[in-house]
């Protein structure tokens, strides 16, 4: 069960513009802040993040915090990167900063719960999430609920993780990770019509994964559809020949 569990929490790359303070990448006096210099700077570095030039984002990312020491948007995207370069001590001192600096952040306050979840901090890293969703104006609120239900879960509070999961889908109906692990709660909470019922909606809305179609072939198969099992069994030998999952059926662990 473990391995169905292993979720990536989502990471927003949102660039917002934040309130004045003091503080900055490195100690920095004395500099005439360049706002619209800096602001271009940070959406050079989101780029190269995104693409996966590291080092040029990672350069324009600290151009731009020196160039303004006080952009919650340059805090909050170089705290991600120094997270992707597994820099954990920078990546939480810029995540600080930039809430700091803009206490309704919210994408910050997502992106640092999400942090905290992945270094096992789960009940800090709620508090993060429902924070982000306090901000009515914020446009992630299905996401930050969803990541919120995401890291619960691992401590394990199936509970609320199953509340989060449905306040998610409230708000969007097609968020596949929120409809699987609501399939994988109704299977531990051997609620098997239930658990089909959000594996067909999943169908509807993602394409499958070696997890997805294991939790699958659990649902059929304590319902008894053996047709189904041995469909969906093809289905994860004939896509997913090497995974865990697929030895996992090959050998009737399931």
């Amino acid at each position: 069960m473990n391995r169905l569990k292993k979720w990536m929490i989502f990471v927003a790359f949102s660039a917002l513009i934040g309130c004045n303070s003091t503080g900055g990448t490195r100690p920095v006096q004395h500099v005439a802040l360049d706002s619209k210099a800096a602001e271009l700077n940070m959406r050079l570095g989101l780029n190269y993040l995104q693409r996966g030039d590291y080092a040029i984002a990672l350069e324009k990312l600290e151009k731009a915090l020196t160039q303004d020491p006080n952009l919650p948007s340059a805090h909050n995207t170089i705290a991600i990167l120094y997270q992707r370069l597994e820099e954990m001590d920078k990546a939480e001192y810029h995540f600080k900063q930039a809430i700091e600096r803009q206490p309704d952040y919210s994408s910050a306050h997502n992106n640092y719960g999400a942090f905290l979840c992945q270094q096992g901090r789960y009940s800090e890293a709620e508090q993060y999430f429902l924070e982000a969703i306090k901000n009515p104006l914020y446009e992630n609120h299905a996401q930050a609920y969803e990541n919120a239900g995401l890291c619960v879960n691992r401590i394990p509070d199936q509970t609320l993780a199953e509340r989060y999961f449905r306040k998610a889908l409230q708000l969007n109906p097609n968020l596949a990770k929120s409809l699987l692990q609501m399939a994988e709660l109704k299977l531990l909470n051997i609620d098997y019509e239930e658990a089909q019922s959000y594996i067909e909606r999943y169908k509807k809305v993602a394409q499958w994964t070696p997890q997805a179609l294991l939790i699958a072939i659990k649902v059929e198969n304590n319902l008894g559809d053996q047709d189904a099992v041995a469909s969906y069994s093809l289905l994860l030998r004939a896509r997913f020949p090497d995974s865990d999952e697929a030895q996992d059926v090959k050998n009737g662990r399931y």
